[in-house]
């Protein structure tokens, strides 16, 4: 048998006063007097009250949640994004609400809409792998919910986009590999459906060519699935080769140490028969062996920025707010493994 839900209506009855004395003294309004707000709460309290905050959402025209919604929570960098989001919204007053995708467009649309209906001032969204139609937010967009995308963003959205600079990171990873006197780069990128794995690989190929370095469509492989087994799979393939990388550059830190893995188990030295570096500095590269050579994203500041623009949209008083575009430098951290 469920529990009746206790009211307002339900304190005001016990302590003979208005609906309406009750509502201000649980607001804390200043015209309400100390011994009257003091009986509020302990009734309160006595009676196991909760606030209707869809309710009080509905009165105030904000709910003061936001929506976060990325493709998987078990990453270092999704974690450390949405700890950044939520340091700057609960010390501006504002609740989390946090979705995975799991790399699912049926999902991600969903969630989006399951988001707007429960009336969050707005929501952060990091595509998932299948995303490639964006009527889903456009139409959110439309209905006066803020949007902003973080790190997996696209053009067809005119909303406000928080990325990292992911071509010339790659550019620098990849020119680092070739002031170390490698030759023969391969590259192993995520699905080429998210802007973020076009454009590391576009930075992949600017260094070649400003090295004057002959590109080899058939050391780049693309993987669907970020996991250790798939980049595993992919080292043993590209291993199989008569002409062998002497360098791979991975698209993720996931990848690089599925990498390091499968070359332990080829017997290929690192970094002396293959330079291996990955992308995002996860804690781990520190304590695989070899460390890893990576360039590290400020994920954490990453998710900071982008609380600070949609907060800052979502207290705009101009109707016609102009979205901000920011672009986060990753930093090179060089390592054992290069």
């Amino acid at each position: 048998m469920s529990k009746k839900v206790t009211t307002i209506k339900d304190i005001a009855e016990r302590l003979s006063i208005s609906i309406a004395t009750v509502s201000r003294a649980l607001r804390g309004s200043s015209d309400i007097k100390r011994e009257t707000k003091l009986a509020v709460m302990e009734m309160a309290k006595e009676m196991d009250y909760h606030p209707n905050l869809l309710a009080s959402s509905l009165s105030s025209k904000k709910s003061k949640i936001l929506g976060v919604v990325v493709p998987t929570i078990n990453r270092q960098f999704w974690s450390n994004s949405i700890s950044g989001i939520e340091n700057v919204a609960y010390d501006k007053g504002y609740k989390v609400m946090i979705f995975q995708s799991a790399e699912s467009f049926q999902k991600e649309v969903e969630i989006v809409e399951t988001l707007a209906n429960s009336r969050v001032d707005g929501i952060l969204l990091a595509l998932s792998k299948e995303t490639n139609t964006y009527n889903h937010i456009q139409s959110i967009m439309n209905r006066g919910i803020p949007v902003l995308l973080f790190e997996r963003v696209c053009s067809e959205i005119n909303s406000s986009k928080v990325i990292t600079d992911d071509f010339n990171g790659s550019k620098e990873v990849v020119q680092h590999l070739i002031d170390r006197g490698k030759r023969k780069i391969a590259y192993l990128s995520g699905p080429m459906s998210l802007g973020v794995c076009e454009d590391r690989l576009n930075g992949f190929k600017e260094a070649h060519k400003d090295n004057d370095l002959h590109f080899d469509q058939n050391l780049i492989l693309e993987i669907s699935d970020f996991t250790f087994e798939a980049a595993e799979n992919a080292l043993i393939k590209l291993w199989e080769m008569e002409d062998k990388p002497d360098a791979l550059f991975c698209f993720a830190d996931i990848l690089a140490i599925g990498a390091l893995k499968a070359s332990k188990k080829l017997g290929i030295r690192v970094p002396e028969d293959l330079a291996i570096a990955g992308f995002g500095n996860d804690d781990i590269c520190r304590f695989v062996t070899p460390s890893l050579t990576t360039m590290s994203q400020p994920s954490f500041e990453m998710g900071q920025l982008a609380a600070n623009l949609i907060l800052e949209e979502i207290n705009s008083e101009d109707e016609e707010h102009q979205p901000h575009h920011r672009t986060i430098k990753p930093v090179l951290v060089i390592r054992e493994s290069t």
